[in-house]
């Protein structure tokens, strides 16, 4: 929908997400620490714990989403021009209107997640699974109303979004309310800040926080060295980032249920049937991605097609050449890179995924990209060309931890 409004608007919009997706990190950084606490009391059979931690994890999660909302607010402009530098002015303008209504949203972005995390935790995906779909549905109603009717270009795309990811948060804090499961939020309301339990969550919520904002704005570095390619490059990066997103959510999907699964094992001390389950788990993430991402090769042809009507030949050939690259990687080496951490960040071995995803993100992917772009020439598709290798050497080093044993050597709670 939004690339019926041209390059500029999906230009502005991607360059946006971008940034968007390192402030969210933030929240995924404090549900992952949030998780991975409530899935190992859970596993202790501790419910009382597991509540109170449920709950330390709403308190944060409010409190830091609204801070970075209002500095956003306050400051998106300089953020971007700083972020981008010198970019062309009709996607700057774009990039503005959309942000605003977007860093409205981080604080139902940050509860939201935190309420699908607990609901996970109590072995109920469904929650999250039908709240997405009510949020995509009114999402699509709304950019149909705001776009093609009001005329509102990607601030209609925005208050859409906003919106929708109200009335999840809304929703999904009274299904929490009612819910009868072992992990019970009803006195909320009695703010009451426990720093043992925080302390817990901060043990994997920190590095994991530092490990993603340094890969997101590595991806930062990443996205402005591909707007020095021009406006077509942006749109075409920015449709290789749809197939990314696509491309990863069964492998994302099971890897959250890994770090739940292997918590709860963890908990409850049966290391052995942590081991059993990771390697499930892993044999299933390959057999998802091949099939979803082999999808997505065949069906490319009839999605360029309907992307055809608004972008120009050189845009698609840009996102049809980052797409496929993607969608090729997948299928072989995505699962080790960011599915296996999930068990080790379960066991509490944080420290060691921040270390390694670091490493591979700056020696690598940023090192390799800017050495193609640079010293060899390389246009646009460096970024890609370095994406691959970095999963590669990122994947090993995780690896090489799961069979080393170590990571049952960490402690949580």
């Amino acid at each position: 929908m939004v690339a019926s409004l041209g390059e500029n608007a999906v230009g502005g919009v991607s360059l946006v997400d971008s940034i968007n997706v390192v402030v969210v990190t933030v929240f995924s950084s404090l549900t992952t620490g949030g998780a991975v606490v409530c899935s190992q009391y859970l596993g202790r059979r501790d419910h009382g714990n597991a509540s109170s931690a449920a709950r330390q994890l709403i308190y944060i999660s409010a409190a830091s989403s609204l801070i970075l909302a209002l500095v956003m607010l306050f400051w998106r402009m300089p953020v971007l021009a700083a972020v981008y530098g010198h970019i062309e002015q009709g996607v700057m303008t774009e990039a503005g209107s959309y942000f605003l209504y977007t860093a409205l949203s981080y604080p139902f972005v940050a509860l939201s997640a935190a309420g699908v995390a607990l609901f996970r935790c109590m072995g109920n995906s469904r929650i999250g699974m039908w709240t997405s779909l009510l949020v995509n549905i009114l999402n699509i109603i709304g950019n149909t109303i705001f776009i093609f009717v009001f005329r509102w270009g990607v601030a209609g795309a925005a208050i859409s979004t906003l919106i929708s990811r109200i009335v999840a948060t809304v929703l999904l804090f009274i299904l929490l309310g009612k819910s009868s499961g072992p992990i019970n939020t009803k006195d909320i309301h009695q703010i009451r800040f426990m720093p043992s339990i925080i302390n817990s969550m901060l043990k994997i919520a920190v590095p994991n926080g530092i490990e993603g904002a340094t890969f997101q704005v590595g991806k930062l570095a990443l996205a402005r060295l591909v707007s020095t390619f021009g406006t077509a490059a942006i749109a075409g990066n920015a449709i290789g980032n749809i197939y990314m997103t696509m491309g990863n959510l069964p492998g994302v999907a099971i890897s959250q249920a890994l770090l739940i699964v292997v918590g709860q094992n963890i908990g409850a001390g049966d290391y052995e049937e942590a081991r059993r389950n990771t390697r499930k788990l892993i044999i299933m993430s390959y057999i998802v991605m091949g099939v979803f991402n082999g999808l997505n090769l065949i069906s490319m042809p009839l999605i360029f097609r309907y992307f055809g009507q608004a972008l120009s030949p050189e845009s698609l050939s840009y996102g049809r050449l980052f797409g496929t690259i993607f969608c090729t990687a997948a299928i072989f080496i995505w699962i080790p890179a960011y599915g296996l951490p999930n068990a080790l960040r379960a066991a509490g071995d944080a420290k060691y995924t921040m270390l390694v995803s670091a490493l591979a993100m700056w020696l690598v992917r940023v090192g390799v990209a800017y050495m193609l772009a640079y010293a060899f020439g390389v246009g646009a598709v460096c970024v890609w060309i370095s994406m691959v290798c970095e999963w590669a050497a990122r994947g090993a080093g995780y690896y090489l931890r799961w069979k080393s044993g170590k990571w049952q050597e960490k402690r949580v709670i």
